[in-house]
């Protein structure tokens, strides 16, 4: 057993003993997940649908 790390976006790292020989990349931990940190990412979806009508409104005539 040996420590490997888990490396996050956020620059946040954790260990944890394993077998596992190489240290591991993470797009998202505890510290920079959403449900975690209480702090929602809204999206504007109503400008994602508007450009989408926008780009293929040919096809709907």
């Amino acid at each position: 057993m040996q420590k490997i790390f888990f490396n996050c976006l956020c620059k946040e790292k954790f260990f944890l003993l394993s077998s596992y020989q190489k240290d591991i990349n993470i797009n998202i931990c505890i510290n920079c997940h959403p449900y975690y940190t209480k702090k929602k990412n809204f999206l504007d979806i109503s400008e994602k649908v508007k450009k989408f009508k926008k780009k293929y409104e040919k096809f709907y005539k």
